[in-house]
């Protein structure tokens, strides 16, 4: 049986109660909500989804919470919305791809000039770099809660403080840790942005982002289309969720995303953290006495999620990964994990890492046999 260790790409698959209620939806009525009668139901499920996503994130009104089909269409929404001709914006780095891109695609049109706060080695980030590099025209700072290659934790709480204090809007990718590590928007984050398919355990194509009221005024709509709302109007309209919105929604998606984030909220996200962070210590633990494996990060569970990258001598990383599936049916993930930034911050670049990830569902029992069988290796 395949022991399962790339959590930080996707969940490996939805609970028993969640499929129950897929199941009871998919084999009903399935239409759009506001285009019809019998779709109203579907509104419900939108609702009870952005009430379960408030509940985890500290929000108070549910209107705030925005769907998309993932983080990645988040991250474009919030950047392109916020981010204007001429600002100044700052990013890490480590940030993944989906933040990455389209901040270099900006800066090489020409609309912003772009900075990037260089983090250590091991992922971290001294917030006073927030500080010394904010300058007049600076409008916007986008972190990553969390480097997917290194799991270190950044201190986005008080690198947003600090841009705050000079009225800099920020935005939080949350990819890594929404479901797993406790934490809400605060005063100091503007967006938030979230991953279905991770951490929060529902479908892929599913996710958002939390918006605050200061966000909300600013922030232009990046795609426009219907909403079912206002339709005399070309004009999209300007009050939440339906100025995010535009277009048919993935309401069994949404529905996946209503349910396990209710789950969670029931198992509580402590819960959660204290055993990812269990695992990760027993891992590192134990790696750190195999001479042939080197690993990066900060190699400290209370500052990392439950995400490792390690090289094994002799090994470029996707034979370590093939050899680890191959025999001993163990699934990681090899390369630069769609982060090339992270992987040059922490010297792995362009080869890559074995990446190691964990869940809730891991066992101890699996831990040990990934640590076994990197011994062998």
């Amino acid at each position: 049986m395949a022991i399962y260790a790339n959590y930080a790409a996707t969940s490996p698959s939805l609970s028993d109660h969640t499929l129950k209620e897929l199941y009871a939806y998919l084999g009903g009525t399935h239409l759009n909500a506001g285009r019809n009668f019998e779709g109203i139901d579907t509104g419900k499920i939108a609702l009870r989804a952005r009430r379960a996503v408030a509940d985890l994130l500290g929000i108070g009104d549910p209107l705030r919470v925005i769907f998309t089909s993932g983080a990645t269409a988040a991250l474009n929404m919030a950047i392109h919305g916020l981010a204007g001709q001429g600002d100044h914006v700052l990013a890490t780095s480590i940030e993944h791809n989906a933040s990455a891109r389209p901040l270099q695609a900006l800066y090489k049109n020409g609309v912003i000039d772009l900075e990037w706060l260089q983090c250590e080695p091991d992922g971290s980030l001294d917030p006073a770099k927030v500080r010394r590099a904010i300058r007049e025209n600076t409008r916007l700072l986008v972190m990553s809660h969390a480097s997917n290659v290194l799991g270190t934790i950044l201190p986005v709480t008080d690198c947003f403080r600090i841009a705050r204090e000079s009225g800099v809007f920020t935005v939080l990718d949350m990819a890594q840790t929404a479901g797993v590590l406790p934490w809400t928007m605060g005063e100091y984050c503007d967006v938030a942005v979230f991953a279905g398919h991770k951490g929060l355990g529902a479908l892929a194509g599913t996710g958002g982002m939390a918006v605050s009221e200061r966000a909300c005024s600013r922030m232009r709509p990046w795609i426009a289309g219907g909403t079912g709302s206002i339709s005399d109007s070309l004009d999209m309209p300007d009050f939440l969720p339906d100025k995010f919105e535009a277009g048919t929604q993935n309401t069994a998606g949404i529905l996946s995303l209503a349910s396990s984030v209710e789950e969670i909220l029931r198992t509580g996200v402590k819960n959660i953290r204290d055993r990812e962070r269990s695992l990760t210590a027993r891992f590192i633990t134990g790696a750190l006495n195999i001479k042939n494996v080197t690993l990066y990060g900060t190699l400290d569970p209370d500052r990392c999620t439950a995400v490792v990258s390690v090289i094994v001598r002799g090994y470029n990383a996707a034979e370590a990964s093939r050899h680890l599936f191959e025999k001993y049916g163990i699934i990681t993930r090899s390369g630069l994990h769609c982060s090339p930034l992270a992987h040059k911050t922490a010297g792995t670049f362009p080869h890559g890492t074995v990446r190691f990830s964990f869940g809730y569902r891991t066992t101890d029992a699996e831990i040990d046999i990934i640590l076994e069988a990197l011994s062998a290796m």
